[in-house]
């Protein structure tokens, strides 16, 4: 907002591929909500573009942000986070994919899509750590943050409904794990060997 922000056009252009999904999930739900199921069902190809969108712009977007942390001296840990960038959007992807799959059962439809967007909320609200610099272990505090919306939505479906639908029982929890064995596994030999395979460096 500063007008301070450098960086390559994909990196905006990834920015408003995940803005626009945001914006299109927020349309997509009220249009069910006042029965427009037509229009609701030709924004959803937009929405699939979208999404595809932001899993390829995503890709080098991850590749830029970790070879500029490369330079500024994070090392290891940017090497780490930059496989976390690939398995968060191949999570993404998939969770939109099997979403666009069950569009004809609405009830995964919209709770698979939801869950999508939940997935990537992590990387979103890392950036809290600018505004917030005291919180303890960004990374893993934000991240735990984010997947809380799951208790939210979680809370909300048991409060109307009286039970919880499998999508929750089931794909949220795996979600879940996946992103806690990011957190703690990001700086294992394992990942950061793949990291420097990934990223061509020798050694």
């Amino acid at each position: 907002m500063r007008g301070q922000f450098l960086a390559p056009p994909v990196v905006h252009l990834h920015a408003a591929f995940a803005f626009g999904w945001v914006l299109l999930l927020v349309a997509q739900t009220q249009l069910v909500r006042i029965r427009r199921v037509r229009w609701h069902r030709r924004l959803g190809v937009v929405g699939a573009s979208f999404a595809a969108g932001l899993v390829l712009t995503g890709v080098p977007v991850g590749l830029w942000a970790t070879r500029r942390d490369l330079d500024a001296g994070l090392g290891d840990v940017a090497r780490g986070q930059y496989v976390n960038i690939l398995i968060e959007l191949a999570v993404f992807g998939s969770l939109v994919l099997a979403g666009v799959l069950k569009r004809h059962d609405r009830e995964w439809h919209k709770r698979l899509l939801l869950l999508a967007t939940i997935s990537v909320l992590g990387p979103a609200w890392f950036r809290f750590r600018h505004l917030f610099p005291a919180v303890p272990n960004p990374l893993i505090t934000f991240s735990l943050l984010a997947d809380a919306v799951l208790l939210v939505v979680i809370g909300q479906e048991w409060a109307s409904r009286r039970r919880v639908h499998l999508a929750f029982v089931t794909v949220a929890p795996a979600m879940v794990a996946v992103h806690l064995a990011e957190l703690f596994l990001s700086q294992s030999p394992l990942w950061l060997a793949l990291a420097r395979r990934l990223l061509g460096e020798a050694g």
